[in-house]
């Protein structure tokens, strides 16, 4: 059961609690810093600072859109949405790193502009000093991020602080930059632009990718799929596991599982057999929102339509040869 430490532990109410002020936090934090590195970077002529502070100012928009997913995504679902809204949150995600592609393409349209035009000024020592206080501010709000995110499986959480951590790394290009035009090598610090945009370029595309691919429902990993097959195995008359199909709507999973039982099965004690399977897999983690268990007396059919020996099982082993 080693591979299912990752959704089998329940969620402490100091980490809810955690969750719900953490955007909040991360909000007035990026302001902050925001105004602060554009009113420096304006003052001591440097371009990277000053990219770096319209990327803070991104995140500023970024927590706001991630707050509104979590009010809505949070009221649970009812008749007219009965999967709850938790979907809100992977479209904020898409949001969130939609607002840093443009904010990337923005700082590096302003950086060669620059370059081009050899508009290029050595920016003040106290710049780097703003670039560092900068790159411990984020770190913290990384960390803080990513571990209420993780703790409450939030999507949206989790984008903000990896929203942070690029800006951590562009706060670090940024010192590069500013020490290279100190000694002498003037493209420092537009060059340090630049790669402020492309490293928030890479973040929003790659991440902004997986917020995609769940939004359509990508299925569990398989180390986890192969883990609640086991379980349901372990059930006393299942005979076999035909699929399981997961889907993450938000903080929660939903799975639909079909499984095979002896054909000569009375009815009262195949539903019986279906409530253990569904209490067994609920039992793993709180984050497990539903299980729909269907029964099947007959092995699933291959397209030819004969009965197939690559099932469920044998799908997730190829997946690891």
């Amino acid at each position: 059961m080693d591979s299912l430490k990752n959704i089998k532990s329940e969620i402490p109410e100091k980490c809810i609690t955690c969750a719900k002020r953490v955007p909040v936090v991360c909000f007035f934090s990026n302001f902050t810093l925001a105004i602060f590195k554009m009113s420096v970077g304006y003052l001591t002529g440097s371009k990277g600072l000053f990219a770096d502070g319209i990327h803070s100012l991104s995140d500023v928009v970024a927590t706001t859109g991630v707050i509104v997913s979590l009010k809505i995504a949070d009221k649970g679902d009812d008749p007219q949405y009965p999967y709850g809204r938790g979907k809100i949150e992977f479209i904020s995600c898409i949001f969130v790193y939609s607002v840093l592609f443009i904010v990337a393409i923005l700082i590096l349209t302003m950086a060669i502009s620059s370059i081009t035009s050899e508009d290029l000024r050595v920016p003040n020592l106290i710049s780097l000093f703003s670039a560092v206080v900068s790159v411990i501010a984020n770190i913290i709000l990384y960390r803080l991020g990513l571990c209420a995110g993780r703790a409450v499986n939030s999507p949206a959480i989790i984008a903000n602080a990896n929203e942070n951590k690029a800006d951590m790394l562009s706060s670090i290009a940024v010192i590069l930059g500013i020490i290279g035009s100190n000694l002498g090598y003037t493209y420092g610090d537009p060059l340090a632009a630049i790669i402020v945009g492309l490293i928030i370029m890479k973040t929003a595309v790659t991440l902004g990718w997986k917020a995609i691919q769940a939004l359509i429902d990508t299925s569990l990993p398989a180390e986890k799929l192969k883990a609640i097959n086991e379980i349901i195995l372990g059930v006393k008359g299942v005979e076999r596991v035909n699929y399981i199909k997961t889907r993450q709507i938000g903080k929660h999973y939903w799975l639909d599982v079909e499984i095979q039982v002896p054909p000569k099965l009375l009815v009262r004690q195949g539903d019986i057999i279906s409530q253990v399977v569904k209490y067994e897999i609920m039992k793993i983690s709180g984050r497990v929102k539903d299980v729909v268990v269907i029964q099947s007396c007959q092995k699933p059919k291959e397209k030819d339509g004969t009965e197939g020996n690559k099932w469920f099982l044998g799908k997730i082993k190829a997946k690891f040869a």
